[in-house]
């Protein structure tokens, strides 16, 4: 059995750490942040400015996997109290913390492999956080798919720019689009979007997509019962994910809040 004592969970915020930790007891707990509040045991409480110091701790601790769970803020260094290893790695990666999330996760995954480790992704060892093609829950609506293809057709033009993962269709119009803010933030702008712009309740979905080449692994996005409670209350009729490419948290509970407000769920491939 699998219990995760050769796993080191990169923990950011958020509960997909946490689950991780539930299901694999022996992983040990790589946080940025401070450790107390949340994990009892086998956490190891790192430095940005010491990555050195990290994979050697992972090699006394016989760790062979690496997953990164959870959002982790961009770090800003102590020039001061830098290691050897990351005065090393430095200038590379400076040049990637002004790129876009894949450029920086890429450079810091191909590090750890460089060392030995394998990455993981949270959807490997936790299978049952994505979803099957098909309806998870609830029903479309008339131009469902008007929506769904002008959505995916914006979203492949913004990839390349690494702006965000999802965007919002109401009735054909762009209501809103995710930007470094998060989907949070886009939602709740789109609940303020002032009526006579949105011309009544006939329909609205959120898409949210994996950007093209993003790596999975380290790079999956996340949605959750709020995620579901703010697209309701934004007056939306669904969500639409692409299928093994979309963590889902609380599952049960999503559902729940979907079926309570009349509101789909759905996981269809994209078709561009």
């Amino acid at each position: 059995m699998d219990d995760g004592s050769d796993l080191a969970i990169i923990s950011g915020s958020g509960k997909l750490p946490l689950l991780i930790k539930k299901a694999y007891k022996n992983a040990i707990n790589i946080t940025f942040t401070n450790p107390e509040k949340v994990y009892e045991n086998k956490v190891l409480k790192c430095e940005f400015e010491k990555l050195g110091f990290l994979l050697d701790s992972l090699k006394k601790n016989r760790i062979r996997r690496v997953v990164m769970a959870g959002a982790i803020n961009r770090p800003q260094f102590d020039q001061s109290k830098l290691d050897e290893y990351t005065v090393s790695i430095m200038p590379t990666l400076s040049a990637k913390l002004v790129q876009g999330d894949n450029e920086l996760l890429s450079f810091i995954a191909d590090e750890f492999e460089k060392k030995g480790y394998q990455i993981v992704g949270a959807s490997e060892i936790l299978p049952n956080l994505i979803l099957k093609p098909g309806f998870l829950c609830g029903t479309p609506y008339e131009f469902i798919k008007r929506d769904i293809h002008k959505a995916d057709r914006i979203l492949k033009l913004l990839s390349p720019e690494d702006i965000g993962q999802g965007i919002v269709i109401e009735k054909g119009l762009v209501i809103g689009i995710e930007t470094l803010q998060g989907t949070n933030a886009l939602l709740r702008f789109v609940a303020n979007t002032s009526p006579h712009l949105r011309r009544g309740n006939i329909g609205g979905i959120f898409v949210k997509r994996p950007k093209a080449n993003q790596d999975l692994r380290f790079d999956m996005p996340v949605i959750g019962p709020e995620t579901i409670k703010l697209a309701f209350e934004a007056g939306l009729r669904g969500l639409v994910v692409s299928p093994r490419s979309v963590i889902i948290l609380d599952k049960e509970k999503c559902i729940q809040i979907a079926e309570a407000n009349d509101f789909f769920i759905l996981a269809e491939e994209t078709k561009h």
